[in-house]
């Protein structure tokens, strides 16, 4: 597969995007803000690149396209950190980030070519990436995740 052909572009929290698909129908959200029903990208990491900690006020889809992938998830609610491998040899290609949830990711050998679909659809006004001032910014460092935080 050829990236150029991808035509995509850097995404704030690492890697590259292109948006490929946007419905035209779209949805009031509770408070009153109208979103496009569904949304989906092409996200690539190349190898040693990461994506930061960041979240989406929606559920949002992973579906990996070719190479391997480990997504980190953090709910700073109960401060449980897992962390999900999509792969062949994992034999799971998909995984579903629930709403509000800090997530990371990083390619497994290699290069990680991933599709990322969120419902209702995705606005940057609905997107977090963490800073160096969140409070559990020190919590994610000392538990070795420095490299999904942004650079002091």
């Amino acid at each position: 597969m050829n990236l150029d052909a991808l035509e995509l572009t850097e995404h704030p929290e690492g890697g590259r995007f292109r948006e490929v698909h946007r419905s035209a129908d779209t949805l009031s959200l509770p408070d009153g803000r109208e979103r496009n029903t569904l949304t989906h990208i092409y996200f690539h990491l190349a190898q040693g690149e990461t994506s930061r900690f960041h979240r989406v006020a929606q559920e949002e889809v992973w579906n990996l396209y070719r190479g391997a992938l480990r997504l980190w998830l953090w709910d700073e609610n109960t401060d449980r950190i897992e962390n999900i491998e999509l792969s062949a040899d994992a034999n799971r290609f998909c995984a579903v980030i629930p709403t509000g949830t800090w997530q990371a990711a990083e390619p497994l050998d290699g290069e990680a070519l991933i599709g990322c679909t969120v419902a209702p659809g995705f606005d940057f006004a609905d997107f977090e990436l963490m800073s160096d001032d969140h409070p559990s910014f020190a919590l994610l460092r000392k538990r070795g995740l420095d490299r999904f935080l942004p650079c002091p």
